[in-house]
């Protein structure tokens, strides 16, 4: 008889695990609205979520004005090219609304403040509209000039976005981009992440998500945009987490379905209670949204409540009583707390 009841448990354990796997083939997974920002890149011209690690040098252009000169006065301004940058191909087809683009520069005359910029957003490298806008600002040191946009776009698995700049005015201007503070590049709102799920067994968490435009989640932990945080003030060791290549998946989507191989981080040594996935592209206020009484506080983009997973014998307890088998359930409820679109 016990033998009997052993084989039950053991077989009663392997169709729940078919099953689990069954259901991580077609994952159900969130979709939210969150605005990135799609920041200019120094390096080839691009145009990318990816964020520098705070203390990373900024990429500067200097833009020559354009003007007859004769003496004693200047006509005939010209508009000049600052320069086109372009995304990564989208890893699956969405809806996005660009916002508004912010820049960063400065007047290296100061004789004359007046200026005019075109900014212009590309699909495929087809222009798909066009705005007119003044300075924002008067130039006079280093600030950041927001123009207000409000273009949407349906991607497709493969199409690019992109963005040119023209600058016209009687001054040489000088830009600053691709750095933490000089965050010039354009404010998109849209599904950019489909997140499957996260788990918390035992001491180890972890969370699994595919993005429109993948960035390097290495370099991301080393600039704690995305930590494990719990109550207290608890915060796990971003250099026990690993990135790894998760499972390739068939989504569908109101605009087609695509294929998409997820990516999965992973912490270990996970103590504390309470936690909490804090997930943003870029620095946030660690506190914010976790006892921060500081209204100014920058919260984290996303915020993923974990609930930990137990045996159905408790904490410690194994599936049926097998020892060493805690069951590995996908968090039932993902809450995206703060700020779904961010100004």
């Amino acid at each position: 008889m016990r033998q009997v009841s052993t084989f039950i448990a053991i077989a009663f354990a392997a169709i729940f695990l078919l099953s689990f796997n069954v259901t991580a083939e077609e994952p159900e997974f969130e979709n939210p609205d969150l605005q990135l920002k799609f920041n200019l890149k120094g390096e080839g011209d691009m145009l990318s979520p990816q964020t520098k690690l705070p203390g990373e040098a900024e990429t500067t252009k200097t833009v020559m004005a354009q003007y007859d000169n004769f003496v004693g006065f200047r006509s005939n301004r010209e508009a000049v090219d600052v320069g086109t940058w372009t995304s990564e191909p989208v890893e699956f087809g969405l809806s996005i609304s660009i916002k508004s683009f912010d820049i960063w520069w400065e007047d290296t005359e100061g004789s004359d403040d007046s200026c005019e910029w075109t900014i212009t957003i590309e699909l495929n490298g087809e222009d798909v509209s066009e705005d007119v806008s003044g300075c924002q600002h008067n130039g006079d040191g280093i600030a950041k000039a927001t123009h207000n946009l409000a273009t949407d776009i349906e991607l497709n698995t493969g199409d690019t976005l992109g963005i040119n700049l023209v600058y016209e005015g009687w001054d040489d201007i000088k830009i600053y981009y691709d750095n933490v503070t000089y965050d010039t590049g354009l404010n998109v709102a849209g599904g950019h992440v489909l997140f499957f799920g996260a788990t918390w067994v035992s001491s180890e968490v972890n969370v699994e998500f595919a993005e429109a435009w993948p960035v390097n989640w290495n370099t991301n932990l080393d600039g704690r945009f995305v930590m494990i945080m719990g109550s207290d003030g608890y915060m796990a060791d971003n250099k026990k987490a690993d990135v790894t290549e998760g499972s390739e998946y068939t989504i569908t989507l109101p605009n087609g379905s695509a294929d998409v191989t997820s990516t999965i981080i992973t912490w270990t040594e996970v103590t504390g209670v309470g936690i909490q996935l804090m997930m943003d592209y870029t620095t946030f206020d660690h506190m914010a949204g976790n006892g921060s009484a500081n209204g100014t506080a920058k919260p984290a983009l996303v915020s993923l409540m974990l609930v930990k997973a137990t045996g159905l014998l408790g904490d410690e307890g194994g599936l049926l009583g097998l020892p060493g088998f805690e069951i590995a359930i996908a968090i039932p409820v993902i809450a995206f707390v703060a700020r779904r679109f961010r100004n």
